[in-house]
């Protein structure tokens, strides 16, 4: 199975920075090095079997910048998070998408899934 490349989860930012989803400030490179921290080892399944690809898994590592980032910052990092889940899914499951439908579609999926909504807050 092919996943998306950096470029397209970097792409998919600027598409959740257009809609107002995250801000035109944020820089997401950190959350895309944690996210593909087990590719090479894992391969694709790191998908499936890697606990910080979910979202209490992304939770657990962000909780530890709690006290280095302003929790609007972590709000952003936690949306890029599941925004790189969403076009992974999607992209895994539509392989034949152009970018441009594999945007649409992640986008969808993540509205739908409510992740557009979602705040980290500190325990």
């Amino acid at each position: 199975m092919k996943l998306p490349t950096r470029r397209t989860h970097k792409k998919f930012d600027e598409y959740l920075k257009e809609h107002g989803i995250i801000d035109d400030d944020t820089s997401t490179d950190k959350v895309h090095v944690r996210m593909d921290r087990n590719i090479k080892k894992m391969g694709s399944e790191h998908r499936e079997i890697d606990f910080y690809h979910s979202e209490d898994g992304v939770r657990d590592w962000l909780r530890g910048f709690s006290h280095l980032a302003y929790q609007e910052t972590l709000t952003d990092y936690l949306r890029v998070a599941m925004g790189h889940l969403a076009l992974d899914d999607i992209a895994s499951r539509f392989p034949d998408k152009d970018d441009e439908e594999l945007m649409k579609s992640a986008y969808r999926s993540f509205a739908q899934k409510g992740f557009d909504k979602k705040y980290f807050r500190e325990r």
